[in-house]
């Protein structure tokens, strides 16, 4: 038994082996590092730094998250797209996107700069939102999506933990109590130009140079037809800032920016895995869904299931374990920031699982949707963030946050299946939440302890997901071997039933 699970292991990571899963481990485990990097490096700030200023911190990080999804405007999916096609023109292609970014980023910068100014006053604070504005410059380098098309998915994977590297030992070596947060700022411009050197030596060495010639006049139809995908994510990374904006507006002395801030950290760093995952099957997606509709519905309906439960069970998890997760990672200062933790938990599966749409419409060039179902979700994060922000304070601010993704989440679910085709997502996800449901609220009815209450969170859970893991299994099986396999996206007798 124990061979056979080594030769089984081996061949999970043999050139035999299935491909999604090679490409999906290596880019996980950058994305892991990253996240761990992260953590240790902003629990040792929530502790260093007074909350007032944790939450200045937090604010422009944020403000400088919206800036860079701007830089970015989808240039990046558009030209793993055209690569796919015509592959011969990486080099002119490379340089065309560095180029669009940089065009962006001349709007972008003093903009961050200028929110700066116009949300606080204090002078340490300006100059750390005009410094992190000054590194969004690294975005215009942001190669990944080149490393993507040309199948170099380690050296992407390596590239995930270099920038948070680089910013953890500038951070474990110089910042202290009495350290001004300015500081902080010239150490993620640091970190930023280390990131940039690593991507131009991977493009240089392992894939093209640049083709500089025609790349001005090349990047203005490239932002043109990323138009749609960026303004997508542009206000996606709107919808993040609103309510931290409505709160540091509502409530100025920062510590409730602080603590949604923590909280949002946890969770925006899981949603990066969710990209990595997304993007790792956008592949498959894309030829599925220009050659056979039906293999993309079955590919995608296995998908789904599987998201259901993992996203909903990190998310049981995460609720349930809220104040021991604030107070270990950021420290005891922040216990009043789990109820914002419990909120925000909730809107990991909801981008999860619709996630499959919004990939999917980005396939089926369907990017008009994308803007539509984000622009929603900003209107109702906005109207939400207004009324509970008030007198709710972080809390509020959460709730707008998941209002937001539920209200993009239905009107991308809706565009893709009039346009492309119905999976079901209601029917994938309906036992889980069910399970999820009972776990949370036995223990709320039961006189149990607190400790007694979150094994039987766990042991129901548990068990609704042991009843259902033959179809998880099947679904596992087909999407792992998908990419590498296109015959595994064909029909199966389990594909006839599933909980």
């Amino acid at each position: 038994m124990i061979r056979a699970a080594l030769s089984r292991f081996r061949h999970l990571f043999s050139d035999g082996g299935p491909k999604l899963v090679r490409d999906l481990l290596a880019l996980l485990s950058g994305q892991s590092l990253s996240m761990l990097l992260g953590f240790l490096t902003f629990a040792y700030l929530a502790r260093t730094l007074n909350a007032e200023a944790y939450g200045a911190l937090e604010f422009a990080i944020s403000a400088a998250a919206f800036g860079a999804m701007v830089i970015e405007c989808g240039v990046g999916s558009v030209a793993v797209r055209i690569l796919a096609e015509q592959p011969e023109r990486r080099p002119e292609i490379a340089a065309q996107v560095v180029v669009a970014r940089l065009l962006m980023a001349v709007l972008v910068i003093p903009s961050v700069g200028i929110i700066g100014l116009l949300t606080h006053g204090s002078a340490e604070f300006v100059a750390l939102m005009w410094l992190y504005a000054v590194a969004l410059l690294a975005f215009a380098f942001k190669q990944d999506w080149l490393l993507q098309s040309a199948d170099r998915m380690q050296l992407a994977a390596i590239a995930q933990p270099v920038r948070p590297l680089v910013f953890a030992l500038g951070v474990f070596l110089f910042v202290r109590e009495t350290t001004g947060i300015a500081a902080i700022g010239w150490i993620e411009v640091a970190s930023a130009l280390a990131v940039t050197v690593y991507f131009l030596w991977a493009q240089f060495t392992r894939v093209t140079p640049f083709h500089f010639s025609g790349a001005v006049a090349g990047a203005i139809p490239l932002l043109t037809r990323g138009f749609a995908v960026g303004l997508a994510n542009i206000i996606w990374a709107a919808m993040l800032f609103v309510p931290m904006l409505f709160l540091a507006r509502s409530h100025p002395e920062m510590s409730e920016t602080a603590w949604l801030g923590a909280a949002q950290r946890i969770i925006i760093s899981l949603l990066a895995a969710s990209y990595v995952y997304h993007f790792s099957l956008y592949p498959v997606m894309a030829r599925t869904i220009a050659v056979d509709r039906e293999a993309w519905l079955r590919i995608i309906t296995s998908s789904s299931h599987i998201i259901a439960w993992g996203g909903v069970g990190v998310a049981l998890a995460l609720t349930v374990l809220r104040e021991w997760l604030m107070v270990f990672v950021f420290g005891a200062t922040f216990l009043d920031g789990a109820a914002v933790l419990a909120v925000l938990a909730w809107v990991l599966p909801i981008r999860l699982q619709t996630g499959h749409a919004r990939w999917s419409l980005i396939a089926a060039g369907n990017q008009s949707w994308l803007v539509a179902g984000e622009l929603v979700g900003v209107f109702a994060a906005m109207i939400v963030a207004a009324v509970a922000v008030p007198p709710l304070g972080a809390v509020g601010a959460a709730l707008s946050l998941v209002a937001g993704v539920t209200a993009s989440g239905v009107v991308t679910q809706v565009a893709i299946d009039r346009s492309v085709g119905q999976f079901g997502l209601v029917r994938v996800s309906l036992w889980p939440v069910l399970a999820a449901a009972a776990a949370l609220g036995l223990p709320c009815v039961l006189p149990l302890g607190h400790a007694a209450g979150m094994g039987l969170s766990a042991a129901v859970f548990a068990a609704a997901a042991v009843i259902a893991r033959r179809p998880i299994l099947a679904d596992l099986h087909r999407v792992a071997y998908a990419k590498a396999h296109p015959s595994f996206t064909s029909a199966s007798p389990m594909d006839q039933g599933r909980v």
